[in-house]
């Protein structure tokens, strides 16, 4: 998405914002899960792979904290006086390729947590 403004690129930040709440919820209702499917990974193979999704789970909650205080960097920069849009353009067209390659990831983290807990069921 190409922002004309400020007030689009605000609000572009808005959606963001809550897209990545909504991420941060449903990741700690997949460890929550993930905790309940842990007596049940008996092979090594399934202990592995419980583990893996552990340190992904907390990996992607690192990224949406960090996506988070980027966001509110922007922000806070485009709230200057004599905010430097080339900059700030440059600036979201980073983080639209980063919102894209964390929606893709977390597409991926999702449908790996749901083979494995059919695997355990």
């Amino acid at each position: 998405m190409s922002v004309k403004n400020f007030d689009e690129l605000h609000q572009q930040h808005q959606l963001w914002k809550l897209d990545l709440l909504k991420s941060e919820k449903e990741i700690k209702a997949l460890q929550a899960e993930l905790t309940d499917l842990s007596p049940k990974a008996v092979t090594t193979d399934q202990k592995i792979q419980l583990e893996h999704l552990q340190n992904a789970l907390i990996r992607h909650k690192v990224v949406v904290n960090d996506k988070l205080g980027e966001i509110s960097k922007v922000d806070k920069l485009m709230s200057e006086d004599g905010a430097d849009t080339d900059k700030l353009l440059v600036l979201e067209k980073i983080q639209q390729e980063d919102m894209e390659q964390f929606d893709r990831l977390f597409s991926e983290l999702r449908k790996e947590f749901k083979s494995f807990r059919q695997l355990l069921d």
